[in-house]
C-alpha cells in the first residue's frame, strides 16, 4: 500500500511538472510570435507634434501596419523623411537630403494623379476636383519659404504626396525637404490609435 500511495504520489507531481512545462512553452511561444508581430508586422509609435491636429494629438500611441500594402488617397502613413523628392524642369523626380526624422502625414495624391494649389482661398484640386477634406480645420497655405513645387505637379510612379491635417504648422509635402515622398521612405500605414484609452479605435 505505501509503495503505490509513493508511486501515486510520484505520478501527480510529474504530472504537474509537465502541465507547467506546456504552459511555460505556450507562454514562450506566444511572446515570440508576439515579437516578431511587433517587428515585422505591427509597429507602435507616438505622435510628436500638433501637425495631425485635430485628428491626431501630440504623444497619441498608433498602431501601425508595416506589411506591404498600397497607399491610397486618404490614409494616414508613418515616413522616414530621410530623403526627399523633387521634379526637375521636365517633371522627372530626383532625391535630395530630407528632414531626416520620423513624421507621420496624409496621403493626399498616388502615382498618376494630378494635384493644383489655390493657395489664394486654400483649396486642393486632385484631378481636377475639389477636394473635401473633413479632416482638417485649416485651409491649405503656401510655404514662406523653400517651397517643393510650382502647381499643377503630377506625382510620379514610386512616390506618394503627403501632408497634415493641420495645415498652418505642418511641415510636408508643400516643403522642399520634405517633397514628395518615396515609397521606400514609408513604414507603413496607421490603424489604429491606442492610447490614450479613452480615444481607442480606428483614425482615419
Amino acid at each position: 500500500m505505501r509503495e503505490y500511495i509513493r508511486f501515486s504520489k510520484h505520478k501527480s507531481v510529474n504530472m504537474v511538472i509537465g502541465t507547467l512545462l506546456d504552459i511555460l512553452s505556450y507562454a514562450l511561444t506566444t511572446l515570440f510570435c508576439i515579437l516578431l508581430l511587433n517587428i515585422y508586422v505591427f509597429h507602435n509609435v507616438y505622435v510628436q507634434g500638433d501637425s495631425m491636429l485635430p485628428r491626431l494629438q501630440d504623444k497619441d500611441r498608433l498602431l501601425v501596419n508595416a506589411l506591404d500594402w498600397t497607399p491610397s488617397c486618404g490614409d494616414i502613413v508613418i515616413i522616414n523623411a530621410d530623403r526627399a523628392g523633387l521634379l526637375d524642369e521636365n517633371g522627372t523626380p530626383y532625391q535630395t537630403e530630407g528632414l531626416h526624422k520620423v513624421i507621420v502625414k496624409r496621403v493626399i495624391a498616388v502615382a498618376g494623379q494630378t494635384l493644383d494649389m489655390d493657395f489664394e482661398h486654400g483649396y486642393v484640386y486632385r484631378n481636377g476636383s475639389l477636394l473635401d477634406e473633413p479632416y482638417t480645420n485649416t485651409k491649405t497655405n503656401a510655404p514662406v519659404i523653400d517651397a517643393a513645387f510650382t502647381y499643377p505637379i503630377t506625382i510620379p510612379e514610386g512616390y506618394i504626396y503627403v501632408m497634415g491635417d493641420n495645415r498652418e504648422v505642418s511641415k510636408d509635402s508643400r516643403y522642399a525637404d520634405v517633397g514628395l515622398v518615396p515609397l521606400s521612405e514609408v513604414e507603413g500605414c496607421v490603424i489604429a490609435r491606442t492610447q490614450p484609452l479613452q480615444k481607442f479605435g480606428r483614425v482615419n
